[in-house]
């Protein structure tokens, strides 16, 4: 099973945040980013620019699945909602 541990972040494609991409099957993907403007929290405040995963508190989780070109997004995810989400998602 696929935890928090298991992404590996890079920057945003925007340039304000960093995000992880994590396909779970052929047709769900995970994405988990943090920084400016998302729906997340950090050592420099809510939705503020973010460089390190280490300075994040908390994550915005976006979820799409069966090729749909729309989104589940949920935000201010702790690693350990995030731990739980995988759990669901990778059954």
């Amino acid at each position: 099973m696929k935890t928090f541990n298991d992404l590996e972040f890079n920057n945003h494609p925007m340039g304000n945040g960093i995000q992880a991409v994590l396909n779970i099957k052929p047709d769900t993907i995970v994405s988990v980013i943090a920084g400016e403007g998302f729906y997340s929290n950090s050592k420099k405040g809510n939705r503020k620019t973010v460089s390190k995963v280490e300075d994040v508190f908390s994550f915005e989780v976006g979820i799409k699945r069966n090729n749909d070109e729309n989104w589940e997004v949920v935000g201010w995810q702790s690693r350990e909602d995030i731990n739980a989400l995988l759990s669901i998602i990778c059954k």
